[in-house]
């Protein structure tokens, strides 16, 4: 078969680029809020403070008080600062050159609700990113490159109780600390409790941006699930439990961080994907894009680790089997249209 593939392969220079940078992130203490900047002096009613200087998600000059600049432990902290600001520094000019020919990341706006919520111990104690931001930094792993995607949502998912902090704050705090104007999203029910926080429109402008929190739905039907470790609420979901089993760690590329994450496995992402375009109106847009990820992933790892494939369908539970074939005669004309041969004959031999 013919036709223009759905995947690019970056060169193997530019993977080992991307690795070697996702194992310095692993390594970072803190992650830096905004961009870089730096530490400098004010002098304040006669006496000198040290701050970090910076710009915020909304390109705003802003300042992290430091302490005061006689002060033994705060020029102690100011150097710390200054280590970090060097290493931050470094990791986004490296990760300018990967974005520069393919590589995904965010926008500022959400890499402050990542690096706030990984600072909290967030995703080392469970959650996961999930969604497109998720399917991107899946991407960036495999080393492959798509056409550009885009997207508005910051979706967590907590699969279980998370380990975190019992003084942590509430996950609307975590957001606020982001300094992105995020407002909790009313329900259909009114005196249901939030599970989404988005920017309002006055002040979204041209960059919008939702965050909901999901977890899996204790019963069929989407709920609402408390999540009292962060003193919130999420949406629950059906189907979503596969989806959070046996979890990744990587990063997201942020314009001026690094920031380390929990995502799928991109074998479960890519049957979720198919499942969940069946659970999706026939109208619906987002039908579309989840046949056209889910064909990306299955057209690399069948390439690459076809195994994968086979033993995460026989996972996935199976009435959700039966839902997700539904959309495979869309699947196979998307894998066909890109001569993916590998993964039509997966398809054949081992799924339907």
């Amino acid at each position: 078969m013919g036709g223009r593939p759905l995947f690019r392969r970056y060169p193997l220079g530019l993977q080992t680029t991307y690795s070697e940078l996702k194992q310095r992130a692993f390594e970072q203490r803190e992650l830096l809020l905004g961009t870089p900047g730096s530490v400098s002096e004010r002098v304040e009613s006669g006496r000198r403070y040290l701050f970090r200087q910076f710009y915020d998600s909304e390109s705003k000059k802003a300042a992290e008080y430091v302490g005061p600049s006689d002060d033994a432990r705060s020029v102690a902290r100011a150097q710390e600062i200054r280590e970090r600001i060097d290493d931050a520094s470094a990791l986004a000019k490296e990760t300018q050159l990967l974005t520069r020919v393919g590589y995904v990341d965010v926008d500022a706006r959400t890499q402050a609700v990542l690096v706030v919520l990984a600072n909290a111990g967030v995703f080392r104690g469970g959650a996961l990113l999930i969604g497109s931001h998720a399917y991107g930094a899946i991407l960036n792993d495999l080393g492959v490159g798509v056409a550009t995607f885009a997207t508005e949502d910051v979706d967590i998912a907590r699969p279980a109780r998370l380990e975190v902090a019992g003084d942590a704050p509430s996950f609307e705090a975590l957001l606020q600390q982001s300094r992105v104007p995020l407002s909790a999203v009313p329900g259909f029910d009114p005196r249901a409790p939030s599970t989404s926080f988005a920017i309002p429109p006055r002040l979204a402008g041209k960059r919008r941006l939702r965050v909901d929190l999901i977890a899996p739905a204790p019963r069929s039907g989407a709920t609402v699930v408390a999540v009292p470790e962060l003193k919130a609420h999420a949406i629950g979901l059906p189907h979503l439990r596969y989806l959070l089993e046996e979890p990744v760690e990587t990063v997201v590329l942020g314009k001026a961080s690094v920031i380390p994450v929990r995502v799928p496995r991109p074998e479960r992402l890519a049957w979720h994907k198919l499942l969940v375009s069946q659970l999706r109106s026939a109208t619906s847009d987002k039908r579309a894009k989840d046949i056209s990820q889910a064909a990306v992933l299955l057209a690399v790892l069948a390439a690459d680790a076809p195994d994968t494939l086979v033993n995460a369908w026989g996972a996935l539970p199976r009435g959700s089997r039966a839902k997700a074939r539904g959309a495979t005669r869309m699947l196979r004309d998307v894998l066909a249209a890109g001569g993916h041969d590998r993964a039509l004959a997966l398809l054949e031999d081992a799924i339907l």
